[in-house]
């Protein structure tokens, strides 16, 4: 079957979809997401082999100060990670995984008024963060452990659910790899509502075991996700893909690349984009939004709480 995109001419960044799936608001810790404008997602690696800034805030007052920054920067939520996802990294047990991110947890969750996603592909770990005050798991596994969504269903928090080629191999390529893909997320939320997590957030997974025109596709197609009415997420910021488009091979020199990928993917109805560098994404989801205007329309930014 071949998927075409619809027209989608000029459309604002995080204009919110006809029916989101529950509906919206969400309240997600001290934030109510109607997902109007884009919700920035701000990277906090707690690891020391992360493919761009590993190391870099293993410290606990590091990784704190760091929260501190990206929340002054303009994140609406922290995504909190101790294992890298890297296909080169090394696997990490659980104990270790859970001793890099639980000091930082507790201080986010006393010091910093945003809510927190867990990034994690392991259950004991979700559960702990979740014991924690967690208020998101972003699996980016592609929901290969059944009891991902049992505990997102239990404790009520949303879940990410991640089409990940790493770990859920492509039968396909060209217009068939966006049908599998579509495929893919049907069977997923059907297994994750049936196993009770009602709030979805669908992540195509850019970077994650696709070739270079794979990803390139992901971005271009992004308007036919929109057909589960469920919020997207996409991170392409600082990805490897980016680095051979423009001839980067150093991760953190990639922000313009990372910047127009990303606002791009917003334009093409991305409702959360997950970024190392929030304030200049934000500075550019601005100003577009500010040439993009419409007379009487409210500068909304699709979240209430604190900032």
């Amino acid at each position: 079957m071949i998927f075409q995109s619809p027209p989608y001419g000029g459309r604002r960044p995080g204009a919110t979809p006809a029916a989101i799936t529950p509906e919206v608001p969400w309240q997600v810790g001290a934030g109510r997401w109607d997902f109007s404008r884009p919700l920035i997602m701000g990277v906090l690696n707690v690891t020391p082999d992360s493919f761009s800034d590993g190391g870099a805030y293993l410290e606990p007052e590091r990784a704190l100060s760091r929260a501190k920054t990206l929340w002054a920067e303009g994140a609406h939520l922290i995504d909190l990670g101790g294992a890298s996802s890297h296909p080169l990294a090394a696997p990490v047990a659980a104990e270790e995984e859970l001793a890099r991110i639980a000091p930082v947890l507790e201080r986010l969750m006393a010091e910093v008024p945003l809510p927190v996603s867990v990034d994690t592909q392991n259950p004991r770990v979700a559960e702990a963060a979740l014991g924690m005050g967690a208020h998101l798991i972003n699996d980016v596994s592609g929901m290969i452990d059944p009891a991902m969504p049992r505990l997102a269903g239990n404790h009520g928090v949303p879940l990410v659910i991640t089409y990940n080629n790493l770990t859920v191999p492509k039968e396909a390529s060209g217009l068939s790899f966006i049908s599998d893909m579509l495929a893919f997320f049907d069977e997923r939320i059907d297994e994750a509502e049936g196993a009770g997590a009602t709030r979805i957030l669908l992540d195509p997974g850019y970077g994650f075991g696709k070739t270079l025109e794979e990803n390139l596709t992901v971005l271009r197609s992004l308007p036919l996700l929109r057909r589960f009415n469920r919020p997207l997420l996409i991170c392409t910021s600082r990805k490897g893909s980016l680095g051979r488009l423009v001839g980067e091979a150093v991760p953190k020199e990639r922000l313009g690349a990372s910047v127009a990928s990303s606002l791009y993917a917003a334009q093409q109805g991305a409702q959360m984009i997950r970024v190392h560098d929030v304030k200049a994404f934000r500075q550019a989801l601005d100003i577009w939004r500010a040439i993009h205007a419409v007379a009487g329309e409210d500068e909304a930014d699709g979240t209430s709480g604190p900032r």
